[in-house]
């Protein structure tokens, strides 16, 4: 693939969420893709390997262009190589929590669009960091891309997807409708999210406001055992009409109704984006682009204190979701918001929720599948996305290993400290049910 590549509908969302962000003086809307190492690697081996897969991928040179009166695209740059890594220092856990905040908030570059670093830890494997832009690549094109980055032997990557699998984006999905046909459809999606956005909701950012926007954002881990794990498995089981991700959403939205509660505030319900995979269910090979949709869910504050009516509530949404084509919907309607100019598509992005993106975000990708990088085990990966303030709180799940884990990223200030300490131990009842044993 050696021509200029438009950004599709979902990338330029994650591109003009960036422009809102900056001009708030935040950090950009990048993201981490955190891979925890059974042993150490060799800086210069894998700078190596780096720089041979840029040889394979023409595509890992791409820069980010954003022409004044054209749409965004990917270029190549044939003089770019590949990134240089960055080794850091860190003496303990705690302090490679810190150094992932930072990450968080460090600018992947300016038009470079992707980044490596290796976190050192004393008496323990490194902790490999790739750092992208979101417009680039979504969770799960994220994992196979270090997972081939780390694949084949020596400092040699196995040979890549070809380049029709490797990227992809969701505007795919469309190709087969005419353009009166995606009218209908966007006019469907606006129709949608305005009559969801009827109800007034409040998201932390609003309600506590970040004491300093340039502080980076916080990040706590939640990790479920292998017994944790199965007993959330089987919740979802003993609830047939309750998928896996519609556990998580009630989870969530516990957590960020209490959180408003304890600071006065009850909106009626609360609106939550759901991410759907586009990929094909085996056999996906993609690791470039955002090949995705997004579902808005709604939650009355009553659902919450009644987990039957919940169930009713998410099942009748999904069902309206499917008659009403929603997920090709929002598709069709960012392919056409991606013509329109900065301020029209800000006014566009914020006016159904009136001013708010969501209550707060939430994402399932599943399972990350890196089992190894190259040839040292991995003992534990997540994605972890910057935070969008507003709304300011994310819940992050996702799988390795069989073990079921997810990472609560917060603009800081938002939570006192105790309160973010209590976070996974709060999450962890709603997941499971019932309190955390003592320690």
């Amino acid at each position: 693939m050696t021509a200029s590549v438009l950004l599709g509908g979902i990338d330029v969302f994650h591109l003009m969420n960036d422009r809102a962000m900056r001009s708030r003086g935040l950090s950009g809307n990048d993201c981490l893709y955190v891979v925890t190492l059974a042993d150490r690697l060799d800086p210069a081996r894998l700078q190596r390997r780096l720089d041979r897969a840029v040889e394979l991928v023409p595509e890992l040179r791409w820069r980010l262009d954003i022409p004044f009166f054209a749409r965004p695209c990917w270029s190549i740059d044939p003089r770019r190589g590949a990134p240089r890594v960055r080794v850091h220092d860190a003496a303990d856990d705690l302090a490679v929590n810190a150094l992932l905040e930072a990450l968080l908030t460090t600018r992947v570059g300016g038009a470079r669009v992707w980044e490596i670093d290796l976190i050192r830890r004393p008496d323990a494997g490194d902790v490999l960091v790739l750092r992208h832009v979101h417009a680039l690549v979504d969770a799960r094109g994220a994992d196979r891309l270090v997972r081939w980055l780390g694949s084949g032997h020596g400092d040699e990557p196995e040979e890549p997807p070809p380049p029709e699998e490797r990227f992809a984006f969701s505007d795919r999905a469309l190709a087969h409708l005419d353009r009166n046909a995606r009218i209908d459809l966007a006019r469907a999606y606006k129709a949608h999210v305005f009559a969801v956005g009827a109800r007034p909701i409040l998201s932390l950012a609003t309600a506590s406001p970040p004491r300093i926007a340039s502080t980076p954002p916080r990040v706590r881990r939640l990790v479920l055992s292998a017994d944790e794990t199965r007993a959330f498995d089987l919740r979802v089981r003993e609830r047939a009409r309750l998928a896996e991700t519609s556990l998580m959403l009630l989870a969530s939205a516990h957590l960020l109704d209490r959180a408003l509660a304890e600071r006065g505030h009850a909106p009626p319900h609360h609106i939550l984006p759901v991410p759907l995979s586009l990929d094909p269910k085996v056999g996906a090979r993609r690791f470039l682009g955002n090949h995705l949709s997004m579902l808005h869910v709604s939650l009355d504050r009553d659902d919450l204190r009644d987990e039957r009516r919940a169930v009713a509530h998410l099942a009748d949404q999904q069902r309206n979701a499917v008659r009403e084509k929603l997920d090709l919907a929002m598709l069709a309607a960012l392919d056409l918001a991606r013509w329109l100019p900065g301020v029209a598509y800000e006014w566009l992005r914020e006016s159904p929720f009136h001013g708010e993106l969501s209550s707060m975000i939430f994402s399932n990708p599943g399972p990350m599948t890196i089992t190894s990088f190259a040839g040292v085990p991995v003992e534990d990966a997540y994605p972890l996305p910057t935070v969008v303030s507003p709304p300011g709180f994310q819940i992050i799940f996702s799988r390795h290993g069989g073990l079921l884990s997810a990472s609560i990223v917060h603009a800081a200030g938002i939570f006192a400290d105790a309160e973010a300490r209590a976070l996974p131990l709060a999450l962890r009842e709603a997941l499971l049910g019932e309190p955390a044993p003592p320690a």
